[in-house]
This record gives structure tokens, C-alpha cells and sequence, in this order.
């Protein structure tokens, strides 16, 4: 069964190295969608404040990378500093979310679609950032926690 959720934008990231892709929900929680891929470059904090207030969100979620096995992994202590760094200049809850297999999840759907992973780069985090953030809303609406605190 469903709970009511709070109204209001929610973001999600796949963080990665080099790009970042980036979905939002809409204020009723309803419809995630993808948002952006951005570089991850020294133009970052500059396009994430940009982003921050366009979108106005209510909480974050960040896709945390861990191992298939459920241990952290050197690819969840950077997404982890990437947390840190927004809070610096959001003030509402970032939450980490388990994303293990949302990006191998993300190129299967453009491989369905007639996609090849080539074609899918500039595309495939913005998806994976929406089964982030599907995930975390979909923990919302049952009860659960949306992900673990940072």
C-alpha cells in the first residue's frame, strides 16, 4: 500500500567521474524524469547550484555504487564527497541510495529500444538517474527508509 508522500520535487544523481546524470520528479511524486547529464568538470558546482534553482527539490538521493557483495566500494566514497560538496549549498536531506545494477539496467533499456551503447552515452546516466530515483521514491511510498542518510 501506498503513504502519502510530502509534495515537492525530488532530484536524483548517478554520479560518476567524468558525467552525472540527473532526473527529477514532479511535485506530486507521480512522474520521474531525466534531467540532464552534466560533466563532472571544474564548471560542476556551478552547474548543480543552476540546477538546485531550477528545480527547487525537497530532498536529494545519490546512487551509491557499492559492490554486488554490499561493500562500499572507492566508487561509493567519491559519490559520498559528491553529498558532501551539495551540502554545501542545500540544506535538505541527501539521502545515498543502493544502485547496483542501475546503469547495467539503463543500457538494457536503450538496447531494447534499437540503441547501441554508443548511441546511449549521452543518455544512459540520465536514465540511470531515474531508476535511482524511482527507487528511492518507491521506498517512500512503501514506508521504508528513501536511503541512508548523509
Amino acid at each position: 500500500m501506498n503513504k502519502p508522500v510530502a509534495h515537492g520535487r525530488r532530484i536524483g544523481f548517478d554520479f560518476g567521474e567524468k558525467r552525472i546524470g540527473v532526473a527529477t520528479s514532479d511535485a506530486s511524486s507521480i512522474l520521474v524524469s531525466p534531467h540532464a547529464t552534466i560533466l563532472n568538470d571544474d564548471q560542476l558546482s556551478l552547474k548543480l547550484k543552476d540546477i538546485f534553482t531550477e528545480v527547487q527539490p525537497i530532498y536529494v538521493v545519490i546512487g551509491n555504487p557499492i559492490h554486488l557483495s554490499g561493500s562500499e566500494s572507492a566508487k561509493s566514497i567519491s559519490a559520498m564527497e559528491f553529498g558532501i560538496m551539495i551540502k554545501s549549498y542545500f540544506s535538505g536531506p541527501i539521502y545515498m541510495v543502493d544502485e547496483r545494477m542501475s546503469t547495467q539496467s539503463a543500457y538494457s533499456q536503450m538496447r531494447e529500444i534499437g540503441k547501441s551503447e554508443k548511441d546511449s552515452k549521452s543518455v544512459i546516466d540520465q536514465i540511470a538517474a531515474v531508476t535511482i530515483l524511482e527507487s528511492a521514491l518507491q521506498n517512500e511510498k512503501s514506508g521504508s527508509a528513501v536511503g541512508i542518510l548523509i
